[in-house]
């Protein structure tokens, strides 16, 4: 019984070292849920769900603080797949972005979420940006979808 719950404890564990480890894009790392697309050579981590697809593409890269302190410029754009406009869209991220490096979005905590007077129209797309601590883009998944 001992040996058993030494291997299920053994496995749990790898399951989640795999799952939090983000992968090559170009030259960009993908962060997990995210797939890496390439079109005629700009490299974009691209998260996907029925609804919306969110294509994030890091536009510059620098570091501050004698090269210390790396940061990306990250292009994000929100694509409505379904047949009915988006009113509103909150996104989640487990990134502390900070205020004055989003636009285009309002920031609650660890949500994104449209202005108010944003909409998607059907298989359009609305794009904002942001500045993220790193090398890598921020891990942005859909929270909520409100179509009209």
């Amino acid at each position: 019984m001992k040996f058993l719950f030494l291997v299920l404890f053994a496995l749990l564990a790898v399951s989640f070292v795999s799952a939090g480890q983000s992968y090559q894009c170009g030259r960009y790392q993908c962060q997990p849920g995210h797939s890496c697309v390439c079109n005629a050579g700009v490299y974009s981590c691209v998260y996907h769900c029925n609804e919306l697809t969110i294509v994030q593409t890091i536009v510059n890269s620098w570091a501050d603080n004698n090269g210390k302190e790396p940061k990306v410029q990250v292009s994000v754009d929100i694509i409505n797949n379904t047949t009915r406009t988006v009113k509103d869209v909150i996104i989640a991220t487990d990134a502390n972005l900070a205020f004055n490096q989003i636009w285009g979005v309002n920031k609650n905590g660890y949500f994104l979420d449209l202005p108010n007077y944003a909409t998607i129209a059907p298989g359009a797309k609305y794009t904002f940006g942001y500045i993220n601590q790193g090398t890598t883009a921020a891990h942005l998944y859909v929270g909520n979808v409100y179509l009209i």
